[in-house]
């Protein structure tokens, strides 16, 4: 059993799941349940909670009848509900740890090769598996090419291109994709008990569960904020520096994505002919609209670099305040800059 920073979360199946659940319940009853599972896909969607259930349902009293299920009644739905069952084993980063140490990998391989307690499957997930340091890779290696049936092992990922492929090649796929926006925005306002702003989806890339964890004001004031600031910035009522040393302090991954997608739009309409300086796709006017030319290359060069910002925060330690001065450097040069007379650009009405 893993102590409570480690614990598994709360089984749940979202309806966009349902073709992935059916796959797994036909393997089951045909006997022919893989021993590695590569749960993979963006994250919001639901890997966590779509796993746990996954874990529960094969250690289920009522699975071993031949539908995969969790019934929720018996003992060992029970142990589950209570974060104590004994076969289930849920590993990720410790506490202040950046990667999964090999230590971690080979006390879950060790479970997997033990008898189960409850004299069934023995379950391991690994989440996020692409942090997985080098040396619990190699050990995870061992596990895959010699599985000790009746087991299972759950590698979860957003990021699955960054796991070796000789990892990739030996677990089943299951990959989670985006539901449709109709079907996003009714299970968000099913949840809310409200209608969800069309934005807040936007700005989870599609994904329901991270809109769910904006809603209720969160969204909107981060989008609030993003306007003052660069309108601010924009208008020289304030310089990159404040502007960084406030970003750097909160939520700065959520800026980058807000910038990433407002950027975006940005470029994708300055290419139709009918951009604007927006605040965020879908919304009214609202920063200063640029009085010349777009530099759309230097707009989406920006893209790139905050989203390589991003993935620096997730990886390495980094000088945050002075990166997102560096970036904002290069957003007063872009919107500011002469256009060359040799690059064909659209401009901005």
């Amino acid at each position: 059993m893993s102590d409570s920073a480690l614990s598994p979360p709360e089984p749940h199946l979202a309806p966009w799941c349902s073709r992935e659940v059916d796959q797994l319940r036909r393997a089951w009853r045909e006997g022919r349940l893989p021993h590695a599972l590569l749960v993979q896909g963006a994250d919001g969607l639901g890997k966590r909670a779509f796993s746990a259930w996954l874990g529960a349902a094969v250690l289920c009293e009522r699975s071993a009848q031949g539908e995969l299920e969790m019934c929720g009644a018996c003992a060992s739905c029970a142990l589950i509900k209570a974060r104590t069952h004994p076969d289930l084993l849920w590993v990720a980063p410790e506490e202040g740890k950046q990667q999964i140490s090999i230590d971690q990998v080979r006390a879950a391989a060790d479970r997997l090769t033990r008898t189960s307690f409850r004299r069934g499957y023995k379950v391991a997930a690994l989440e996020p598996a692409h942090l997985m340091s080098t040396g619990a890779t190699n050990s995870l290696l061992k596990t895959l090419e010699e599985p000790s049936p009746p087991s299972l092992l759950i590698l979860i990922t957003s990021q699955p291109s960054l796991l070796l492929a000789t990892v990739r090649s030996r677990c089943q796929k299951i990959t989670l994709t985006r539901p449709s926006a109709e079907m996003a925005m009714q299970w968000l306002a099913e949840r809310t008990g409200a209608r969800v702003d069309p934005a807040l989806l936007a700005f989870s890339g599609g994904a329901p569960m991270r809109a769910l964890e904006y809603a209720g004001g969160r969204f909107q004031k981060l989008d609030e904020q993003m306007q003052k600031s660069l309108g601010d910035l924009f208008a020289g009522r304030t310089d990159v520096t404040q502007v960084a040393a406030l970003w750097e302090k909160d939520q700065l991954s959520d800026r980058l994505i807000w910038l990433d997608l407002w950027l975006s739009a940005l470029a994708r309409g300055a290419l139709a002919g009918s951009a604007e300086l927006v605040t965020f796709p879908g919304r009214t006017v609202h920063l200063p609209t640029p009085s010349r030319t777009l530099n759309i290359s230097g707009v989406y060069a920006l893209v790139d670099r905050a989203r390589a910002l991003r993935a620096q925060l997730a990886r390495t330690a980094l000088q945050k305040e002075l990166a997102v001065e560096s970036w904002l450097i290069a957003l007063l040069e872009t919107f500011a800059s002469p256009t060359p007379a040799r690059e064909s650009r659209r401009p901005v009405r």
